[in-house]
């Protein structure tokens, strides 16, 4: 467990209020009806901890990492979260933005900067893997991904990579992949369950107080555990 999530769980256990930020783009937005990822996060908690913690979502639909740093004061540092998850690229990716890798990865260092000098735990997030094209933005997407793994560790940020896992499964099991996504770019509520679950497994939380509502994402997370098992036996 990365030594963010272990603050976080010990500020919680200690009754030490906690807030949580969720920054980022469409996949932060809450703009679908359903579970998002971020309700699941608030429930575990909620279900281990109790209320001590608040989740904050400023996400907004079409934002790029220099949407994030114009409003960083207002959507941000205002609410002087403990823990913030950053979940960007998807938009910088599309050649429309004229966003390079360096800007990109520039912007990603200063996100994190801003943050830490605000003591505030930084985990970046992969996207799920987008069901693309191969256009221009789909190809460049694979690379600002990258840069986001590069960044996660040349920081010593915690890293939740959604991309590797939901890439095996799209691989392998595009029955299942399938009916998880929206569209290209977004996930249904089905896909947000899966996201959510494996989000929480991070914090060393489970989901499982209604097996019947969190079945298919339960299953889906297992595909992926075997799937991930596999390629690192091979």
């Amino acid at each position: 467990m990365h030594r963010h999530f272990s603050q976080i769980n010990t500020r919680l256990q200690q009754r030490e209020l906690t807030r949580i930020l969720a920054f980022g783009s469409s996949n932060t937005e809450r703009f679908l009806p359903g579970m998002h990822w971020f309700d699941c996060l608030d429930l575990a908690l909620r279900q281990r901890y109790g209320r001590v913690h608040r989740c904050i979502n400023t996400g907004i639909g079409g934002n790029t990492t220099r949407d994030l740093l114009a409003r960083f004061e207002e959507d941000a540092a205002f609410y002087q979260p403990h823990a913030v998850f950053i979940t960007i690229g998807g938009n910088d990716c599309n050649p429309v933005k004229d966003i390079s890798l360096t800007e990109f990865e520039e912007n990603l260092h200063t996100l994190h900067q801003r943050f830490t000098a605000m003591q505030t735990a930084v985990i970046f997030q992969t996207y799920y893997a987008p069901n693309g094209d191969g256009s221009e933005r789909y190809q460049r997407f694979y690379q600002f991904s990258d840069v986001v793994r590069r960044v996660a560790a040349q920081t010593d940020a915690a890293l939740i990579d959604h991309l590797a896992r939901w890439e095996r499964l799209k691989a392998r099991c595009p029955e299942v992949y399938l009916p998880l996504m929206r569209d290209a770019f977004h996930v249904t509520h089905r896909g947000n369950k899966v996201l959510g679950l494996d989000i929480a497994r991070h914090f060393g939380l489970t989901l499982h107080t209604d097996l019947n509502f969190w079945a298919e994402a339960l299953l889906v997370q297992e595909i992926m555990d075997t799937l991930e098992a596999e390629t690192e036996n091979n």
